[in-house]
């Protein structure tokens, strides 16, 4: 019988506890597969192994985020209800925290924004969407994002040098 990449990645972890990488795959895959608390769990133990770990802080608001982000009830995945504003303070805490930690994971800046476009926050929404767009010019979904929340086109959004992929040139 083959082993699934959970039951894979479970047995990395009880053979070598401290692997880091492994904890953050196996959180990933369990809140994909919905469930958030179980995740949380994992990603709390990445962050006792490394306080300064992003990607866990990400997992952590990703989890609080869930809910909002692919409109589920919070009944669903997390088995009670939850209120909305207390996960969008958690999720934006976490989120803030990885972009504290590393300023170039744009997920962090996508997911803030995606939150604060549900919240109707627009203004704040576009700066994340900015912020994302300078560390990665390339992403499609982002400009998508930008110009439903704006109704204008991204050029006239975003600042030349960002849209190009380029700094702009001190005068």
């Amino acid at each position: 019988m083959e082993l699934s990449t959970r039951e894979n990645l479970e047995a990395i972890i009880r053979s070598d506890p401290g692997n880091i990488d492994s904890r953050l795959s196996l959180a990933e895959i369990i809140r994909k597969d919905r469930s958030p608390e179980e995740a949380l769990e994992m990603y709390d133990s990445v962050i006792d192994l490394d306080p300064d770990n992003a990607m866990a802080y990400l997992g952590k608001g990703l989890c609080y985020a869930m809910s909002l982000l692919d409109n589920i009830p919070t009944r669903e995945i997390w088995d009670r209800e939850l209120d909305e504003q207390e996960m969008i303070d958690n999720a934006m805490e976490f989120l803030e925290q990885a972009a504290e930690l590393d300023p170039e994971l744009t997920e962090a800046y996508n997911a803030m924004g995606r939150l604060f476009a549900i919240i109707a926050q627009e203004e704040d929404a576009v700066d994340m969407f900015r912020q994302s767009l300078q560390v990665d010019p390339s992403q499609l979904d982002v400009v998508e994002d930008l110009k439903e929340i704006t109704g204008k086109p991204v050029w006239k959004i975003l600042d030349k040098g960002t849209w190009m992929g380029e700094e702009e040139e001190e005068e």
